[in-house]
Parts: structure tokens; C-alpha cells; sequence
């Protein structure tokens, strides 16, 4: 009988042990939870910042041609494009694409329009195989310098050519990575990764970390910020032809973006009263209905010759935004073995890499490696996709950047009665104060944080202390550690603060200001230019 129920214990102890296993991987921050969180003061002043920081940087360092001569003075800045060179494509190609527009010859207009892309993008194109002319690329110059000290805001950057593949620029990052440790002696690095970025170092931890028998303990912690890792809907959306444009979204997103100036918010809410009456939804319609017809056309003669030949831009897309984007532009057997070398190129990321993105993190927590991921919320998406309504930092959706947080739509919030989809071992609370946001659902829901009123192009500098926390505290920290980094943070004032009922301004639904209002607010700013042009010519 004692033989027995010793052998029931034993049993009865590995089963505890396999659940406590499983809620950890689930989980992985619950050991670090257990202690009710306290002021990050006295950590933040004793933590040894004793390790370089690296930061991947985002999309878009400006492309020059002419890089091939030894002189400066020839070069040019192809990307982004000039206002000069677009104004001059708009005064070639723009009477021309009237006129077919008008008539409704929409292939006579799709080509216009497609010769139009030319002279703006191709320079900077890259050929079949998804390479760019040698000819062209960034002068951006990587920071090299050694440092008295280290930390997030002491960090070095790496600037790269997003129109390669991130196969390519993660063994520049390697090469880098490789240099900083030299120059400054170090035999590990912290790495951060903003918005593209996170594309690039998870290839980079994919390849040099998740994949390699010999990896040699480079990254001692990686911190995830408004990562592109996981889709830009506005990028996949583009490029495979599922674009859709409302004028409620249109006007959301310009009340963001038109504030600040006397003349644009004259505009602006000019537009908003046109809105109100229904004028601007019949040009809506039409909008649509001429993408529609042009679409196809423009892909090939247009995008084919240009953006399409970009690898970087396919990093930018989710799985689903890639298959139907691959289907939509490589769509005969012609372009697929024309185009075969920048296919394998496009799909190696989203196979091999993309696909493990949640299991290379899972890793690197299973190996000790110290995580952090961090989203942003309060702003319109870009209204030109299939889905104008989700929540974003006005580039990349919440979900994507925080592996899978439930959203409420922009303007809206979580039901009455919503209650936590998942229940996570370590007993927070995932759903946000101002209900916007479950982040229960999220593939690392302790360790990923939120940021409220936070644009994408929002300075990082409001991090800096979260993050330094993150890469050089002794332990992995999760969203229960510290008073002052609960899961769910506001941008106020030029501070990040905890985001709590005093403070979480449920938003208000865009249709129910009213057009009394909207005319009220245009009359007080056209008052207002007016009052500033007389005191400008006083």
C-alpha cells in the first residue's frame, strides 16, 4: 500500500510538473510575477548598463543614385521622390490621364498612369531578381564610434537599403553586430528593433540565433517596438489590389494629421461638413470604382517596373497579404519564372522566418534570452485598405505589432460585459482600463505592453526607461513588475504614465459630431485666419 502510494505521488508530482511546464511556456514571464510590483526607481539606478545597445532602424533611409563615381556632385536622391520630379511626372502624364478618366477609357488611363510611375520610382527599382542597380543605394554612415556609455539612449543604429531582401541585410546586421562587440570589447549585445526593423532582427535571430548549432551567445535581450514584423495591412493590401477608401476613415485619419496649421484645419473642417451632408461619399465611390477598373493594368505596366521588384516591401506583409499579393502580381507562369529569383527571395522570409516568429521568441525566453514587445494604439490606419476600422498607431495595426491583441474597431470599445478571452496563469487582468484592448489573446501576453496615443513616427526617447529595464535587468520583467510599467501606458504631455481609469478617454464615435458643430468649428477657423492674416500684415 505504501509502495503504491508512493508511486501515486511520484505520479501525481510529474503531472503538477508537466502543467507548471506548459502554463510556463504559455506564459513565460509567470515566474517573474509572483511578487506584487513595485517603483522601478531604485532598479533603474542600479542596473549595470554594461552592454552596447543596437537598434535596427525603420523603412525608408533615403536612396541615392550616382554612388558609383567618386565625386558627391553627382548624386541624387531618388527615394524618396523629389516634389520636382513628381510635379513634373503630374504636369507630363496628368492632362492625358484626365481626359482617358473622363471618357472612361480606363486602360487608355491605366497606362497613363503606369507611364507615370516611371520617371518617379524606377530609379530606384530593383531588377528581376530583387536586386538594385549597384549604382544606387544609402549614404547613411552606421555609427561606429566608441562610447563612455551604454543604454537605450546611448545606442547604436544600423541603417540599411530596405529594398533588399532580409535575408541579405541580416548578415549586414551580423557583420555590424560583429564590429560593435570588437570596437567596444563587449562578447554580447542588446538589441532593440523599431517598426521594419523587427523584420530584419527576427531574420537575423531566425538565421544567427533559432537555426544555428554554433550560436555563441551574442543576445543577451532583444526589445520588439511597433514592430512591421507580423504585416503593414496598408503595404499588403496596396500591392495585391485590395484597397478600398470610406469617406469616414479618410476624414478620421485627416483629423490627425490636419491639425496645427490655421489653413489645413480650415480645410479640414470644411470637408468634415461636406461629409456630414453626404457630398464627399458619391467621390468615394467613384474613387473606388476607378481603382477597380485600373488595377490590373497598373500592376503589371506599373508596379512590375517599380515598387513590386522591391523585396523589402514583401517583408512588410502578413501571411495572408503575401499569398494574395504573390497571387495577384506574379499571375501567369511567364512572370512567375521571370520573376523567380525575387520570389524565392520574398518567400524564404515568410516561409522560413515569418513563420517562426512566435517560436524564436518562445526560444529565446526557454533559453534565458530577456524579451520585451511593445505596441501602439490610438490612431486611424492609413484609409486605404479592405479594413479602415482597426485599431493602429496610424501605420501598423495593435494586433500585428503585439502578436495577436483583440482590438476593439478605432472609434468604438470592447462589448458591455466583455470578459478576458483567455486566462492567463499568472492572474492579470489583460483588458484595458479605456476597453479598447484584450491583450490576453497576444502569443506573449506578460511581456508585451501597450502605448495610448502613440504614432508610429512617435519619438522612442518615451521609452527609454522600459526599455533599458527590459535588456539589463537581472531577470525577465513582465507587465506585473513594476508600478510605473503596467501593460497598458498613455502618451501624456510628453510622458509615458500608467494608463488608468482617470485618464483613459473612451473614444467617441467619429458620426455622432454633428454637422451644427463641424460648421461651428470651420467659422471659428476661418475667424481665426482671417485674425492672423490682418495681424500678418499689420
Amino acid at each position: 500500500m505504501v509502495i503504491k502510494m508512493k508511486s501515486a505521488l511520484k505520479k501525481l508530482s510529474t503531472i503538477l510538473m508537466c502543467l507548471c511546464m506548459v502554463a510556463v511556456t504559455l506564459c513565460p514571464a509567470l515566474a517573474a510575477s509572483a511578487a506584487a510590483p513595485v517603483s522601478c526607481e531604485n532598479d533603474l539606478a542600479s542596473i549595470e548598463r554594461d552592454v552596447p545597445v543596437i537598434t535596427v532602424n525603420g523603412f525608408g533611409t533615403s536612396i541615392y543614385k550616382g554612388l558609383s563615381t567618386p565625386s558627391e556632385d553627382d548624386d541624387e536622391q531618388i527615394w524618396a521622390p523629389s516634389a520636382e520630379v513628381i510635379a513634373k511626372s503630374v504636369a507630363v502624364y496628368g492632362p492625358q490621364l484626365a481626359v482617358w478618366i473622363a471618357t472612361e477609357n480606363y486602360d487608355a488611363a491605366a497606362a497613363v498612369l503606369s507611364q507615370a510611375l516611371l520617371p518617379i520610382f524606377q530609379q530606384a527599382a530593383c531588377d528581376e531578381n530583387g536586386v538594385p542597380n549597384p549604382d544606387t543605394g544609402i549614404k547613411t554612415v552606421n555609427d561606429y564610434e566608441a562610447k563612455e556609455a551604454y543604454g537605450f539612449e546611448n545606442r547604436y543604429s544600423f541603417s540599411y537599403d530596405w529594398r533588399l531582401d532580409m535575408h541579405t541585410i541580416s548578415a549586414q546586421l551580423d557583420e555590424y553586430i560583429k564590429d560593435i562587440m570588437e570596437i567596444t570589447g563587449s562578447d554580447r549585445v542588446v538589441i532593440t528593433a523599431m517598426s521594419m526593423g523587427n523584420c530584419v532582427l527576427t531574420t537575423y535571430l531566425y538565421e544567427d540565433y533559432y537555426t544555428d548549432p554554433d550560436y555563441d551567445g551574442t543576445v543577451e535581450a532583444a526589445m520588439f517596438i511597433a514592430g512591421a514584423m507580423n504585416g503593414v495591412a496598408c503595404c499588403g493590401d496596396a500591392f495585391s489590389g485590395n484597397i478600398s477608401i470610406d469617406t469616414t476613415s479618410l476624414l478620421r485619419f485627416m483629423s490627425e494629421k490636419m491639425m496645427g496649421s490655421a489653413i489645413l484645419q480650415a480645410v479640414y473642417y470644411a470637408l468634415e461638413s461636406m461629409y456630414a451632408v453626404g457630398v464627399l461619399e458619391p467621390v468615394a465611390n467613384y474613387a473606388n470604382k476607378l481603382t477597380d477598373a485600373l488595377i490590373d493594368q497598373l500592376m503589371d505596366d506599373g508596379f512590375l517596373k517599380t515598387l513590386a521588384t522591391m523585396p523589402g516591401f514583401y517583408a512588410l506583409m502578413s501571411p495572408q497579404e503575401y499569398d494574395a499579393c504573390r497571387a495577384a502580381i506574379f499571375d501567369t507562369p511567364e512572370k512567375l519564372e521571370h520573376y523567380a529569383g525575387l520570389i524565392a527571395k520574398n518567400d524564404y522570409y515568410h516561409d522560413s522566418v515569418q513563420d517562426n516568429n512566435v517560436a524564436v521568441i518562445r526560444s529565446m525566453l526557454s533559453d534565458g534570452i530577456r524579451v520585451g514587445i511593445f505596441a501602439e494604439y490610438g490612431y486611424t490606419m492609413a484609409p486605404v485598405t479592405s479594413d479602415n476600422e482597426r485599431l493602429s498607431d496610424s501605420v501598423i495595426t495593435t494586433a500585428a505589432e503585439s502578436f495577436g491583441a483583440t482590438c476593439a474597431e478605432v472609434d468604438d470599445v470592447l462589448g458591455d460585459g466583455y470578459v478576458q478571452a483567455v486566462e492567463c496563469p499568472s492572474g492579470f487582468n489583460h483588458i484595458s482600463c479605456d476597453r479598447q484592448i484584450d491583450a490576453s489573446t497576444c502569443a506573449f501576453p506578460d511581456i508585451t505592453w501597450f502605448g495610448k496615443y502613440m504614432n508610429h513616427t512617435d519619438s522612442r526617447q518615451l521609452l527609454k526607461n522600459l526599455v533599458d529595464l527590459v535588456l539589463y535587468g537581472d531577470k525577465q520583467i513582465d507587465v506585473g513588475t513594476y508600478t510605473e510599467f503596467p501593460q497598458f501606458l498613455a502618451s501624456v504631455d510628453g510622458s509615458l504614465i500608467p494608463l488608468e481609469d482617470a485618464n483613459p478617454a473612451e473614444p467617441t464615435p467619429f458620426e455622432q459630431l454633428t454637422l451644427v458643430n463641424r460648421i461651428k468649428q470651420f467659422i471659428q477657423q476661418v475667424i481665426m485666419l482671417i485674425t492672423s492674416l490682418v495681424e500678418t500684415f499689420k
